[in-house]
């Protein structure tokens, strides 16, 4: 690591009467200080160094796990923590895709910690073997998908940080508050036109990235600079209850924005900003359970036997059921939605299935599936009305062995995208189509935040996209490629022909929700505290 040396020396006290000359030198040495620190824009390594204890904590439970039930699962999957964020964690950014790999890995590695909690090895269950090859595979193929992020971001631009702590300062809450309000307002009447306008479908919903970015940089903005929380807990608000009175879990959001704001604004193992993180993640966790538990019989109700992904009861009686579904939670119903929970994070049982299947009763597909996912994105159903439809459930069922639920049932169940490169290429040839997906990933992420005009835009456009896009183990290959790369073409021309209208906006001291009357009073804040003389009439009044 290329260093630069500085010495720091601390203001002396004048000498105190009667001090000798010869004690002064001595107490000059005592105050230098002499610190090492990376120079700016110095040539990084491939992996970023990581505090001793942290290595440590790791190295310990490593050990500890190998007297657990999966003793080289458990010490393997502890070991690729630390490593993922190695390659992925660079201090002063958002960590958008150490996030994705992290939950990534959580959907790889639950299996092993709740076989672990009963005593029993992964390996005993029903299709055991398969199951234990699953969750390896998994965690090599996060491990690979980590690495072409990083690739991607060879040679980064080591400046992006101090120009973001820069801008920060520039950040109007108030504003942004407002632009995330046109957007939120955008979205519902996008989402209306969609349904009319299937050929545009796509990229009509892909606008929806826009309002994400709204949020990120409004809650960039309030953590940075400590003021403006009532707007951010409006925004918290509005995005929970409209995310929970839909048929999806749209409600964890706005929570996956603070999760990765938070590590962005400032530095996460710091006393106070730990707790925050710490609450956030435990709402997440905490919200996720009580969904579980009751989205069944709220989903019942709300497509009223339909077995559609619909909704069709309006907002009224959608709160009154939540109500009456949350006030009915009992203990033992809670008990069984953890465990439900834990095996719905989970994501390997499709594999393992598929491991059963392939190539024992089905061939590999030698590139079918990836390169069928690459024409169905080249294939925009502007031009190509006929299109398939993708059916995840179809895809599962045939290659998994196992009947699942589909379209009928008013479900859609995919195998996954490292379970679907498995069936492509075997247990070698599957992580190149990973590799190049990371590089993918990568790729978004330096467009948007190590060329962007403004850095703390390229913050909050990149993670739109990559918090809800890149995150999921369970997401086939055509959904991550198309929706991606949809996102992608959409917020890059947004950002082109918006970008410094935006910015103007975002930094404006003068658009604020307080009264006319109060900002009056407040001293003229557009002029940074300072009342400008007002002119005398028929004049034009100036400051300087």
């Amino acid at each position: 690591m290329e260093t630069t040396q500085t010495d720091t020396i601390e203001s002396l006290p004048p000498a105190t009467p009667g001090e000798t000359s010869a004690a002064q030198p001595l107490r000059r040495r005592r105050r230098v200080r002499v610190r090492r620190r990376r120079a700016p824009g110095a040539p990084q390594g491939f992996f970023q160094p990581l505090p001793l204890w942290v290595w440590s904590v790791v190295l310990f439970f490593a050990a500890v796990g190998g007297f657990s039930a999966n003793p080289f699962l458990t010490p393997f999957s502890l070991l690729v923590l630390p490593v993922l964020a190695s390659l992925l964690w660079f201090q002063g950014e958002p960590p958008v895709l150490l996030f994705a790999c992290y939950f990534q890995w959580l959907q790889s590695s639950v299996a092993i910690f709740y076989t672990n909690f009963y005593g029993i090895a992964l390996g005993s269950v029903p299709g055991g073997a398969q199951l234990v090859e699953a969750t390896g595979l998994s965690l090599i193929g996060i491990l690979v998908l980590a690495a072409g992020m990083r690739l991607a971001l060879v040679k980064r631009d080591t400046h992006v940080t101090e120009r973001a702590a820069r801008e920060s300062r520039q950040l109007q809450p108030a504003a942004i508050f407002t632009l995330y309000l046109a957007a939120f307002a955008g979205l519902y009447f996008a989402g209306r036109l969609a349904a009319f306008l299937p050929p545009l479908r796509q990229p009509l919903l892909a606008a929806g990235t826009i309002k994400w970015a709204m949020v990120f940089l409004l809650a960039y903005a309030v953590v940075k600079q400590r003021r403006g929380y009532a707007l951010l807990a409006i925004t918290v608000t509005v995005e929970f209850f409209t995310g929970i009175l839909g048929f999806f879990s749209g409600f964890k959001g706005v929570f996956f924005v603070l999760l990765v704001v938070l590590p962005s604004a400032h530095f996460i193992f710091r006393g106070w900003r730990l707790a925050q993180f710490s609450l956030v993640a435990a709402m997440v966790v905490a919200f996720a359970l009580i969904w579980t538990v009751i989205k069944t019989d709220y989903r019942e109700f709300l497509n009223q036997g339909s077995r559609q992904q619909v909704v069709l009861v309006p907002v009224p009686e959608r709160v009154a059921k939540l109500q009456s579904l949350v006030s009915g939670l009992t203990w033992p119903a809670v008990e069984a939605g953890l465990e439900d929970l834990i095996l719905r994070v989970g994501y390997v049982n499709y594999f393992a299935l598929t491991l059963a299947n392939v190539p024992a009763n089905l061939p590999h597909e030698h590139g079918k599936l990836w390169f069928g996912a690459v024409k169905h994105v080249l294939m925009p159903r502007l031009f190509y009305p006929d299109k398939p439809v993708i059916n995840d459930s179809e895809r599962t069922s045939l290659y998994s062995g196992v009947v699942v639920a589909g379209e009928e049932q008013g479900t859609s169940i995919s195998i996954g995208y490292i379970g679907e490169s498995y069936i492509d290429f075997g247990r070698v040839g599957m992580f190149a189509p990973i590799l190049l997906l990371g590089l993918f990933y990568g790729g978004i992420y330096r467009f948007f935040v190590y060329s962007s005009r403004h850095t703390t835009l390229g913050y909050a456009t990149a993670t739109a996209i990559l918090i809800f896009g890149a995150y999921n183990l369970e997401t086939s290959n055509i959904k991550l490629v198309g929706g991606n790369l949809m996102a992608f073409l959409v917020m890059a021309l947004f950002i082109k022909l918006t970008g410094a209208w935006l910015w103007g906006i975002a930094t404006n001291p003068g658009v604020t929700l307080r009264p006319r009357r109060a900002r009056d009073k407040a001293g003229g804040e557009a002029t940074g505290g300072r009342r400008l003389p007002e002119s005398p009439p028929g004049t034009r009044g100036t400051s300087t």
